[in-house]
């Protein structure tokens, strides 16, 4: 173990409940193989792993696909995680000072630093931190990354707010706890959705560092190959999301955001049809009776920001739901989204006091009680 490791765990491994985060429990698939005896990023050189790794990063794409790139470049998700540095986060960095509960945060030579008490001796022990979750359009979260996995900060800091409110998940835990351990599989699961999954290490190369174009298109390596070689006799090289069907194109946005399939997997909240959307569109009548048409798409345009323009949405509506077809009684031309997509708010007021709210992606008549939860 590391000098750095060391310290993480004298500061950070206090006594506490290790509770797993609903959108980062891990599944089979996430976790190294008992027989290998190996975790995750072990086994393989360096060079190596440069030579195999399928993903070569969004700037590959940038040549030959300058329009989308440009237009992704600047997205919450390319946003959606930093390095601590107040480089990285300019405006939206953290004050120092104490942290509600336990702890502080510094700024070492640019480095977000938090400051907790050893476990040993409670003197203070200086962490750097690590990785910022978050785009900052909301929360912003944060994380030590060690050898055996990492500590999520138990404080979260909203920047337009400019306070800190727990961590979702660790509202339970005692005042004084600093943060909750993630093993290395919860680790890269968390961050996975924040990254292009092409990094073998829990701290990722800098190039997968946001949701780019290799995590909704797949591994680009053989296709930027075949196009600067010009050798197309095996195809594109890359898998098409073209005309795939609405439920496969909600099963790739559904990878971070949760389908029903994870949502049943994972034991997450049924009822968080505004939390986990792909989930709550798969609910509605509106998909399950388009033929495999509806998709996140079809409102979403993925390579820009979620539009906050309700006509944009109410016009999708309208498109389907117009005469001579079946339309709503109360208004045929607008309004579709308040009412039924009502929104709410991301968690229950008795269980967190982060007040961001959504829309609600299941896709019905909404009663007056219902939408007000």
């Amino acid at each position: 173990m590391t000098f750095r490791s060391l310290r993480v765990f004298l500061a950070l491994l206090l006594p506490m409940a290790v509770l797993v985060v609903a959108a980062c429990t891990p599944t089979a698939s996430d976790t190294p193989s008992a027989s290998s005896g190996k975790g995750w990023g072990e086994g393989a050189t360096a060079s190596s792993a440069v030579a195999t790794n399928p993903y070569v990063g969004n700037d590959s794409c940038k040549a030959c696909h300058s329009a989308e790139f440009s237009m992704h470049a600047p997205t919450k998700h390319m946003q959606t995680l930093r390095p601590a540095t107040q480089a990285a986060l300019g405006e939206l960095a953290p004050p120092a000072g104490p942290l509600p509960g336990a702890g502080e945060l510094a700024w070492d030579q640019g480095q977000l630093t938090l400051i907790a008490p050893s476990k040993d001796n409670g003197e203070p022990v200086p962490v750097p931190l690590d990785l910022v979750l978050g785009s900052g359009k909301t929360g912003l979260t944060f994380l030590a990354v060690h050898d055996q996995g990492s500590v999520e900060i138990r404080q979260s800091y909203f920047p337009h707010t400019k306070n800190f409110i727990v961590t979702p998940s660790q509202e339970t835990f005692e005042s004084t706890v600093v943060g909750q351990s993630h093993s290395v599989a919860e680790t890269r699961r968390c961050v996975g959705c924040h990254t292009v999954p092409g990094s073998t290490e829990l701290l990722p190369e800098r190039k997968f560092f946001g949701v780019g174009c290799e995590s909704c298109h797949g591994p680009g390596r053989e296709h930027v190959t075949a196009m600067e070689t010009g050798d197309k006799s095996k195809g594109l090289r890359l898998p098409t999301l073209s005309g795939i069907g609405g439920a496969r194109l909600n099963e790739v946005c559904g990878k971070c955001h949760q389908t029903a399939k994870t949502v049943a997997e994972n034991n997450l909240p049924k009822d968080s049809t505004q939390r986990f959307q792909p989930y709550g569109l798969s609910l509605s009548k509106c998909f399950q009776k388009s033929a495999d048409k509806l998709s996140c798409v079809t409102c979403h345009n993925p390579h820009e920001d979620a539009s906050t323009d309700t006509k944009q949405y109410e016009a999708v509506c309208v498109s389907c739901h117009s005469a001579p077809k079946k339309a709503c009684p109360v208004n045929p031309k607008e309004k579709c989204v308040s009412c039924h997509m009502p929104t709410r708010r991301l968690f229950p007021k008795d269980k967190s006091a982060i007040p961001i709210a959504m829309a609600d992606h299941f896709i019905r008549v909404f009663r007056e009680s219902q939408k007000t939860r």
